[in-house]
């Protein structure tokens, strides 16, 4: 029966066809708690900014940085390489005048004179291993009378050093030796 009331708000929203002007968001009471605190810890925050800028500073700031990076240009000093080169000459006669009196004294001084004496009994050893002579050779560069056992003292053969040689080589080399 109320329903029908011609003064109710449910039977003027029907006819009107417009429901009421006053509405309420999505889950506003489930919010609204939570915005209010934040709005009261947003006034109790102090607004006070700790940082100033001092008088005209953005006014005189642009031509500030332009006077800064339009300085005139300062003219470079340019080094040429010859002016380089003719500077490091004079140094580089007087260390190769140094270096020829320091080998000159030191290295190429040496009044030792090369003897056969000199030379050790190894070295003439290898010296006639390496080379590739033959008896003939020698036969022909010394004579016989200049060739005695006594020029042969380092090497000291015996038989019985002969014979284990003898013993302890293979024959086939012998007639490889031959041939």
């Amino acid at each position: 029966m109320e329903n029908k009331i011609k003064n109710s708000e449910e039977y003027l929203n029907s006819i009107l066809g417009k429901e009421t002007s006053f509405s309420l968001p999505k889950n506003y009471f489930d919010t609204i708690e939570n915005a209010i605190e934040t709005k009261l810890a947003e006034e109790n925050i102090i607004n006070e900014n700790g940082f100033t800028a001092p008088d005209n500073y953005f006014n005189d700031l642009e031509n500030e940085i332009l006077a800064k990076v339009s300085s005139p240009k300062k003219e470079t000093k340019v080094i040429s390489f010859k002016e380089r080169v003719l500077k490091m000459i004079p140094i580089a006669a007087a260390a190769s005048i140094i270096l020829f009196i320091g080998l000159n004294s030191f290295v190429f001084n040496k009044t030792e004179e090369l003897t056969i004496d000199s030379l050790s009994d190894d070295d003439i050893e290898f010296w006639l291993n390496s080379t590739t002579l033959h008896t003939n050779d020698i036969a022909i560069v010394l004579e016989n009378d200049v060739l005695e056992e006594s020029d042969f003292y380092f090497s000291s053969l015996e038989d019985e050093n002969i014979e284990d040689y003898m013993n302890s080589i293979d024959n086939t080399s012998f007639l490889n030796e031959i041939n």
